[in-house]
């Protein structure tokens, strides 16, 4: 059982004070993607040690709606395009 919510991110350091208001832990993670490292990550999360936060999809013909999406909504979870 967790006792908080642990978040990475990817884009900015993560905020101390706003991390200690919602009771999470945050991490920054830079990692330079390759082939291999996003094996291993689809096999996490297809083994559910991974929990991705998608919000809304979009299929790769709408990209222009799925970039006005992020624009004017402010999600918060993932936008996804489909192929």
């Amino acid at each position: 059982m967790r006792t908080s919510d642990e978040i990475v991110s990817m884009l900015e350091q993560p905020n101390l004070e706003l991390m200690n208001q919602y009771g999470v832990k945050a991490i920054f993670q830079f990692t330079q993607v390759n082939r291999d490292r996003l094996t291993k990550l689809a096999q996490w999360v297809d083994q559910n040690n991974i929990m991705v936060n998608v919000e809304k999809t979009f299929p790769l013909d709408e990209a222009g709606n799925a970039l006005d999406y992020l624009k004017d909504i402010h999600p918060r979870g993932k936008v996804v395009l489909t192929v």
